[in-house]
């Protein structure tokens, strides 16, 4: 398709080139023929003669009707035209006191180049200046060189040498064809009048060429870029698909036309999105049944406890039993609850409604509610909340893990827990500190893994299930952030970070 238009393109850069040339050859001629007819119009005849044309002098009215031909000529060019059978050629060209030049020819012979060689004699001898001066006037009218050149240089048989003696014009081409040159000898001098040389129409020269190359590259170019661009677009649109799914969004699928690498990639992807969806709905609906049928009996055996409690009110060693069972029911509950929670965001992520939400307002109120052992006390040690900036976040899960931190810290606490919030432009912070024995470094990428547990600082000894900071991990996540554990400075203990993005963008 390419070569079809280049080749295309060619032929119409050509046509012009063309015309271009056959306007640029005769335009001396017509300028000759003009000056003289208009000197002397009784010379149509004789002129007619000479050039073995049909010239004629038109009145204006008689010019072409095309204004874009007619700026042309008024700015001293050549109009070429062919009749409809190819067999004349019509040249016209506009004349002083508004008339028009016509020029019909049926054959281009050497008769018009002898013919415009005696045209330049004819006229310099009638200017009385040497004949360099009066070439330098006219070689702006014509499209090929007009020069002298010295008799004996020409390298001329007898014959030749004989026929420019006695005034003829010697036309002569080379070889192969694509040149030519007319020499008349100069009355009273040993030089030569040379018209040329005049090279033939060449439609492969470089000009040519450099254009139907640069045509080529940038159809090239143009094809590449629609094919990128179409499997750009595609892409994009998967990378869309990609990202919605990691949001959480898992009815997410992209739209498949065509057998290309791009849509057998975009069904792989579809495939994979439902394979996920449904294992995730399995998953979810067996966590809800597991959970819905651990309940039931925990209740029952909550129920059967308390109906014990009353049936043996004095007896110290079965209270004592009764109560520790309690506690392990409602551990039990509780560990049910955590579960739930850390599946809900762990398995796909949930579809948070993000609000215009007072973060600091948030921390103030899980300090407020806080409830730490006897020994330990939890204050609030950020900027005015009134002051704060707004943030977008899901306010039910941020309140979460600001309160899952403060309970992890308030169970490894010595005295103190500090909580922070800085909001910038950009940024939400929230720091919860604590004065305790801290986690050694080479635990902090452990210590938001589910059910995981140290074993010199963190223990069963002092409550949790392991769930509780990989709940605040995945709440942060959700919002664009992450959460960080490191030594505090002040306190001395644990210090754990949550960082997210202040604006949420969907």
């Amino acid at each position: 398709m390419v070569a079809i238009l280049c080749m295309a393109a060619l032929q119409l850069v050509n046509f012009v080139r063309s015309a271009q040339f056959n306007e640029e050859i005769v335009s001396g001629s017509l300028v000759l023929l003009a000056q003289r007819l208009h000197n002397d119009p009784d010379s149509l005849a004789e002129l007619s003669a000479r050039f073995d044309a049909d010239i004629r002098i038109l009145p204006d009215e008689q010019g072409p009707k095309d204004s874009y031909e007619r700026t042309r000529l008024d700015r001293g060019q050549v109009l070429i035209t062919t009749s409809s059978d190819g067999r004349t050629a019509h040249v016209l060209r506009r004349m002083p006191g508004n008339q028009w030049l016509d020029v019909s020819l049926n054959t281009v012979t050497e008769v018009q180049a002898q013919a415009t060689a005696y045209l330049i004699l004819e006229d310099w001898q009638r200017s009385g200046e040497s004949i360099d001066d009066f070439l330098v006037k006219m070689r702006p009218l014509f499209g090929f060189p007009l020069s002298t050149i010295d008799i004996n240089e020409l390298f001329l048989s007898d014959a030749d040498f004989a026929r420019m003696q006695y005034g003829d014009v010697l036309v002569r081409i080379s070889i192969e064809g694509n040149r030519a040159e007319a020499l008349a000898k100069i009355p009273g001098q040993a030089k030569a009048l040379r018209l040329g040389p005049i090279d033939a129409f060449d439609p492969y020269s470089w000009q040519a060429i450099v254009v139907i190359a640069s045509i080529g590259i940038l159809l090239i170019g143009l094809g590449v870029y629609w094919v990128v661009n179409s499997f750009e677009m595609r892409l994009r649109k998967l990378e869309q698909a990609t990202t919605r799914l990691a949001q959480g969004h898992l009815n997410a699928r992209v739209a498949i036309s065509g057998k290309d690498p791009v849509s057998r990639l975009g069904q792989s992807f579809n495939k994979m999105a439902e394979h996920i969806q449904r294992l995730i709905s399995i998953q979810r609906e067996m966590v809800r049944a597991v959970s819905h049928e651990l309940r039931t009996p925990v209740a029952r055996i909550r129920f059967g406890v308390q109906i014990i409690e009353d049936s043996v009110p004095d007896d110290p060693f079965v209270s004592k039993q009764l109560s520790g069972m309690d506690s392990d029911i409602q551990e039990l509950d509780e560990l049910i609850d955590e579960i739930l929670t850390y599946a809900r965001l762990e398995e796909g992520g949930p579809l948070l409604d993000f609000q215009r939400t007072n973060v600091a307002a948030l921390a103030v109120q899980v300090v407020t509610e806080a409830r730490p052992p006897s020994h330990v006390t939890v204050g609030y040690n950020g900027g005015d909340p009134k002051n704060s900036l707004q943030s977008d976040v899901e306010s039910r899960y941020i309140h979460r893990a600001i309160q899952n931190l403060v309970g992890n810290a308030g169970r490894y606490a010595a005295t103190r827990v500090e909580v922070t919030c800085n909001i910038s432009g950009d940024t939400c912070r929230v720091d919860v500190e604590d004065d305790g024995p801290g986690i050694p470094e080479e635990d902090w990428d452990r210590v938001f893994t589910a059910f995981a547990r140290l074993d010199d600082s963190r223990t069963r000894a002092s409550g949790g299930y392991g769930l509780g900071l990989s709940i605040v991990r995945r709440i942060v996540y959700w919002h664009g952030g992450r959460a960080m554990v490191s030594r505090s400075e002040r306190l001395g203990g644990a210090k754990f970070s949550l960082i997210w993005p202040r604006t949420q963008y969907e």
